[in-house]
């Protein structure tokens, strides 16, 4: 159970949100991010913006009624569940399906949550990558090609993602969010989504889209705060990782 007195707040805090904007990628076929002036600071004395986005645009919160009949939408899930200790793991040189024993022999000292190391968030580092113009080496969602346009990287064939024991490992452990940093946990060819199931059923939050590229596998606290939306299937997000040194 998360408790405030025990934020790092003297450590490093780094942002892993993907910001929104008109070249934000996207999901093929979600709606297409805008950011339009409505009000000018030269004509109207103050600036306004209509925005127009996707639920499930740039850094996102699913809720269970993203996939669930009946699930809870993302204005009811309980926050306190997307703050806590969070463990990163690495698999950006691996590709494919992440298996619950791949996640058993990557977890730090072979342990589960329910043993009592605290650690209630598990956040994935792939190979989901959108190329920095700065330096190709180095995978960004917030970084484009040199013309602007964002590079969609990311393929069925190149990316790891969760199976059904991955997603079941995540639920037996006691985990209560899991975070990607590619469009989805589940396979991106996957119609059936059974990660997605399997976690949204049990009451395991899963944050998609977030920007770990810049981020070692080890230990942080986190914090996602999704908008409150009533009543919808997901929600962006603003998501922090604090360093514990």
């Amino acid at each position: 159970m998360f408790s405030p007195e025990k934020i790092p707040v003297k450590g490093k805090i780094l942002d892993i949100t993907v910001p929104i904007s008109s070249s934000t990628p996207i999901f093929p076929g979600d709606p297409e991010p805008s950011i339009e002036r409505f009000l000018t600071l030269e004509k109207d004395g103050c600036a306004v913006s209509r925005l127009s986005f996707g639920s499930h645009t740039g850094t996102h919160v699913d809720a269970p009624s993203h996939v669930l009949k009946g699930g809870l939408p993302v204005d009811s899930l309980a926050i306190e569940s997307l703050i806590g200790e969070a463990v990163v793991l690495d698999f950006s040189r691996k590709g494919g399906a992440l298996t619950g024993s791949i996640l058993d022999e990557a977890y730090p000292d072979g342990t589960a949550t329910e043993s009592g190391s605290g650690v209630s968030i598990l956040l994935l580092k792939t190979k989901a990558s959108f190329r920095n113009k700065e330096n190709s080496e180095i995978s960004s969602f917030q970084a484009g090609k040199p013309d602007g346009e964002r590079e969609f990287e990311e393929s069925s064939e190149n990316s790891a993602y969760l199976d059904a024991t991955g997603a079941a490992w995540i639920v037996r452990n006691g985990f209560k969010t899991v975070g990607i940093d590619g469009f989805s946990v589940d396979s991106l060819s996957s119609e059936s989504l059974p990660a997605h199931h399997m976690l949204l059923s049990n009451n395991v939050n899963i944050v998609e889209c977030l920007d770990l590229s810049s981020v070692e596998a080890r230990m942080y606290f986190f914090l996602c705060l999704p908008l409150k939306v009533e009543g919808c299937d997901g929600a962006p997000a603003r998501a922090l990782l604090i360093s514990y040194s």
